[in-house]
């Protein structure tokens, strides 16, 4: 099992139209998000206004999931909810999509060859938790929204981290060295 920490330090952060975007993650890693030739991308974002578009990304499907505030999100012709936190929704890149409301979101964005699963993990403070990836998974990535962990008896990552697991289809151990929220992402 390989495991690499990307910092909150070393994560770049930028704006568009409804506020601020942190990438956390893109593969390949020489790809950039404007050119919309990635397999995938793992971002966080604040939607600062309270009605916001989100950007056309043909030939991408999305997963979002709240992480602090709820909103309404509108896809024409398709579906509409309420998102509260540890709420997610599925929807297409190339779907016109609104919002309204305000909050900070946690985004996984793939190309129609690669497949996630999103999940969310609380954790109270001296607990262990056992986590086994999907069998098809490539990539496990840990976000840690709050807290302060512990993998394996070895690796420690806190708050606002952003742990890749790679080459481990078999369980490893969390440990919450303070109480955690994390965000699990499995690509497949």
């Amino acid at each position: 099992m390989n495991i690499n920490i990307i910092t909150s330090k070393e994560q770049s952060t930028s704006t568009w139209s409804g506020g601020t975007t942190t990438q956390l993650y893109i593969y390949p890693k020489n790809k950039n998000y404007k050119d919309l030739d990635f397999s995938f991308r793992i971002s966080t974002a604040n939607i600062n206004v309270e009605k916001s578009e989100f950007t056309i990304l043909p030939n991408v499907s999305r997963k979002l999931m709240i992480l602090n505030g709820e909103i309404k999100i509108e896809h024409e012709n398709h579906h509409k909810k309420i998102l509260e936190k540890f709420d997610t929704d599925e929807f297409e890149g190339s779907w016109k999509t609104t919002s309204i409301g305000k909050c900070t979101d946690f985004n996984v964005m793939t190309d129609h060859n690669t497949k996630s699963k999103l999940s969310y993990l609380t954790i109270n403070k001296a607990e262990k938790y056992n986590y086994t990836p999907y069998k098809q998974s490539k990539f496990v990535f840990i976000y840690i929204y709050k807290g302060h962990i512990k993998i394996n008896d070895k690796v420690t990552a806190k708050q606002g981290d952003f742990i890749e697991i790679t080459k481990s289809r078999n369980e490893f151990n969390i440990h919450a060295l303070g109480n955690c929220e994390l965000i699990i992402t499995n690509i497949l």
